[in-house]
């Protein structure tokens, strides 16, 4: 008499819960993950300053990086001084304008951008990290 160990395995379907129950979860935790970034690949460090700013709601933001390639980044894709100013002028100038700006951004093109910004009817503000504390 032959007797077995194990159980063979059942249905070929019972293996689809499993897998099913994985990819929804992978599916489910991009979605949301994706939505929780403000921009997405571009990675800046801002000066260090000690003073804070109250909270603004729906400000616009842009983001300029730093050497080796200056670049102005606004509703996530890269633009130019004139496609920036082109984008303000379509927007209600009531708002707030948010400069994150790299520690190495060459300073004229931050004050570019101010400048359009202020011309614009903006009211500009530049962001900075909180000083650590010692």
């Amino acid at each position: 008499m032959h007797l077995r160990r194990t159980k063979e395995p059942g249905h070929p379907y019972f293996f689809l819960a499993p897998a099913l129950s994985t990819g929804l979860c992978l599916i489910f935790f991009l979605l949301i993950g994706g939505t929780l970034l403000l921009q997405p690949g571009i990675a800046v460090k801002v000066p260090q300053a000690p003073f804070l700013l109250v909270p603004h709601h729906d400000p616009y933001v842009v983001t300029i990086t730093g050497s080796p390639l200056p670049t102005i980044f606004f509703d996530n894709q890269e633009v130019s001084l004139e496609e920036f100013q082109q984008m303000l002028t379509a927007r209600d100038a009531h708002g707030s304008l948010i400069i994150k700006a790299d520690q190495k951004a060459p300073y004229d093109l931050i004050v570019g951008v101010m400048t359009i910004g202020i011309n614009k009817g903006f009211s500009v503000i530049l962001a900075t990290g909180e000083e650590a504390s010692q």
